[in-house]
């Protein structure tokens, strides 16, 4: 408001006086409209300020921090606080006061000096003289103030009395307050409304993210995991990327942790779990975003029991079906067999198949229920063949059944013929045994043996150099006598093997022309083994060739018993040596030796070790000397009685010897050398005593082995001079009866 003067109605100057100031009271009942107007603009002024006082700093931080609900509920309640503070001040409290005619007087008389108290008066004596009140003054004196105050009303400020300046300045705060509200409307009225509806209403709505989180590649249930994988998580970043994000797990068992994540590329983020075991619970936190939950669920593989694969030979084959054991991870197939394969899920499956090589997949079919599966696959190449499914987590087993199939790589069977009990000389009526092993892939259908005999012979030599060229022997078949039948498609055949050359030598007399085998002749010998292969040739293998040199029993007798003499000496010098090991132990005794007893308990350790030497010199002597035996034996030398009586009374009593009493000596003497016992060397020296007793009867016994090989051999020569004697008469006798007869000679 300006200072321009109030307007007034236009009063006449024959008015009565009662109503002579009219026209002020009206200009003060304007006046106390406008009064009345800006206390509540004033108020209203106020009210908004601190209106945009609370939506300024609540608006910033409840959009930053996203105020909980209780905190937005304090910061409301302070605004209503002062605003209720603010209208008791300046709309309730100015509001009660009764603004009468006086009061405004008075407010327009301290604006305007001069009136020096004039309008307050003449507004009471009119008062006065409307109400007929008596006083001190006269009526006309206060007509007459009236009247000078009336005549003047046009120039006092009646607009003065309001303070136009403050008026305005409220004003414009609600101007400004409304402009600004105006203007946030017109920018941004989403987070205006969103504003009102969290600060004034106090509604949970939520501020929209600048930041949103979501999980890549994610079913709407959870993750399901197979127990132990490993498990990575992608976290997609959409709006203001964060600079780090931060996984927090809380897995079933308890374990908790936050971790932060992997930047991988310009939205994304990734976390590795490198074992997962149990449930676990992920909520990805970054930025303003709310945080995402996954929840990873833990699932088995899928196991693979009961599995059987079959294996159904071609038919040339003639064998039957057989079942591939459990623990089996080669297989050898003839080409055309077949594999039937079965087994059974503890889970329901929704695809099971086999898988050859790198790119060939088989179908297996599914039962109904979904656990078990059947199918077959013909193998036609070699290969790794897996055994696999897919249950309905999209899981596979943990480990597949695996098989190495080997397809059409069949081989000769292999064979191992280990002699027993006879040498590199032989007799020409000898039996050569020995232990067989063989073994095919597919299965055995024959074993058979192979002989060629040819004269011992010096290779001639060209006249410039270089063997001349002798036409190779055929092998010719040969009998042989197995300890055990052979089973038709057995794949591995062990058992004793034999072959006699009687079959070929019918005649007693070694030197017999009729004998294939004679004295002075080279014999070879070895086993063939036929296999199930086909459908075309089987497969012959054979084992190493054997060569022997035969040669007569004089000298084979010669060379045995030099052998013979050979073991009965080394036996003698074992028995020289335990003696002199007696009388060491006999006169060594570590508790006498005073500062020496070291010495002493070193030379009796030395002793204990060297009596386990003669041990096994004596179990080697036992050894060589019944292959000795043997040799006699199967060259039909000596009877098997013979045989019989000598193994018991020398290579068992030796065998014995070694194995009980000398490690029994040795514990003795070792023993002593430690504690220096007397009854634990007394025991000793009787235990070296046994033995040399036990040597030395063994030694008689060879001996007499020596002598009774000595007395057969003499009595063979006796024979031989006899039948040779007898050969040679009849001969004589035939002669003179064809000269007698003259009987003509044979063509």
């Amino acid at each position: 408001m300006n200072s321009t003067s109030v307007p007034f109605e236009s009063v006449s100057a024959s008015a009565p006086a009662a109503s002579r100031l009219g026209q002020a009271r009206a200009s003060l009942d304007v006046l106390r409209g406008r009064v009345r107007a800006g206390i509540w603009i004033e108020a209203v002024g106020v009210c908004l300020l601190v209106l945009v006082a609370y939506a300024i700093p609540s608006f910033l931080t409840d959009r930053s921090l996203r105020l909980e609900w209780i905190y937005r509920c304090a910061l409301l309640a302070s605004f209503l606080f002062v605003i209720w503070r603010v209208v008791q001040r300046r709309l309730v409290l100015p509001s009660r006061v009764v603004l009468t005619d006086d009061e405004m007087a008075f407010a327009v008389e301290r604006q305007a000096l001069d009136c020096k108290q004039a309008l307050i008066s003449s507004m009471q004596f009119d008062s006065e003289l409307r109400a007929g009140t008596h006083s001190v003054e006269s009526a006309e004196l206060k007509a007459a103030v009236i009247d000078e105050v009336r005549a003047r009303l046009h120039a006092i400020p009646f607009a003065r009395a309001i303070d136009a300046a403050r008026v305005r300045k409220f004003a414009g705060a609600i101007a400004a307050s409304l402009a600004f509200f105006g203007g946030w409307m017109v920018i941004d009225a989403s987070s205006l409304s969103l504003w009102a509806r969290r600060n004034l209403a106090l509604s949970n709505v939520d501020w929209p993210r600048y930041t949103t989180l979501s999980f890549g590649d994610v079913p709407a249930g959870g993750v399901r995991v197979a127990q132990g994988d490993q498990l990575t998580v992608r976290v997609i970043a959409e709006g203001e990327i964060p600079d780090q994000v931060f996984v927090e797990y809380e897995a079933a068992d308890g374990e908790r942790g936050n971790e932060p994540m992997s930047r991988t590329g310009e939205r994304e983020f990734t976390w590795t779990l490198p074992t997962v075991l149990v449930d676990v619970t992920l909520r990805a936190e970054g930025g303003d975003a709310l945080p995402v939950e996954l929840h990873v669920t833990i699932v088995e593989r899928p196991r693979i029991d009961d599995l059987a694969v079959r294996i159904t030979f071609p038919e040339y084959m003639g064998r039957d079906p057989e079942l591939v054991p459990p623990t089996e991870g080669e297989l050898r197939l003839p080409r055309g067999a077949r594999l039937d394969v079965s087994g059974k899920s503890h889970k329901q499956l929704s695809e099971a198949f086999l898988l050859f090589g790198s790119d060939q997949k088989t179908p297996l079919v599914c039962a109904a229920d979904g656990f078990a599966f059947a199918g077959a696959f013909d193998p036609t190449i070699s290969g790794l063949l897996v055994i696999d499914v897919i249950d309905r987590d999209h899981y596979g087993a943990g480990t597949p059944p695996k098989l190495l199939l080997r397809v059409g790589d069949d081989k000769p069977p292999t064979l191992d013929f280990r002699l027993r009990g006879i040498g590199p000389t032989i007799t020409t009526h000898a039996r050569i045994p020995g232990d067989l092993k063989v073994k095919d892939d597919f299965g055995l259908r024959a074993i058979d043996a192979s002989m060629r005999a040819v004269v011992d012979t010096p290779v001639d030599k060209k006249p410039g150099g270089g063997d001349v060229a002798v036409p190779e022997v055929p092998f010719d078949p040969a009998e042989m006598l197995l300890g055990s039948v052979l089973e038709r498609n057995a794949r591995r055949y062990e058992s004793t093997a034999s072959v006699d050359l009687v079959q070929w030598n019918h005649i007693p007399d070694e030197n017999a022309p009729q004998n294939r085998i004679r004295p002075g002749m080279l014999l070879s010998l070895r086993l063939g083994a036929v296999d199930n292969f086909g459908p075309g040739d089987p497969h012959h293998g054979y084992s190493e060739t054997m060569t022997f040199k035969v040669v007569t029993r004089e000298k084979l007798v010669e060379e045995l018993r030099r052998r013979q003499v050979e073991q009965r000496q080394e036996l003698k010098r074992i028995a020289d040596e335990e003696q002199a090991a007696q009388l060491d132990v006999s006169i060594l005794d570590p508790t006498q030796a005073g500062d020496g007893r070291k010495v002493i308990e070193q030379k009796l350790k030395t002793l204990a070790r060297q009596q386990q030497a003669l041990g096994r010199r004596v179990a080697f002597v036992g050894e060589s000397y019944q292959r000795i035996l043997w040799e006699y034996e199967n060259n039909r030398l000596w009877e098997p009685n013979a045989v019989r009586q000598r193994e018991a009374s020398i290579p068992q009593p030796l065998a014995a010897l070694a194995k009980e009493a000398f490690p029994a000596t040795s514990r003795l003497v070792d023993e002593f050398a430690t504690t220096g016992e007397q009854t634990a060397r007394t025991a000793a020296v009787d235990g070296y005593r046994d033995i040399k007793r036990r040597i030395d009867a063994i030694l008689k016994q060879m001996e007499d082995a020596e002598t009774l090989a000595s007395l057969l051999e003499d009595l063979r020569a006796v024979i031989k001079i006899q039948d040779d004697a007898k050969r040679d008469a009849e001969k004589r006798v035939e002669a003179r009866e064809n000269d007698i007869f003259k009987k003509p000679k044979k063509n």
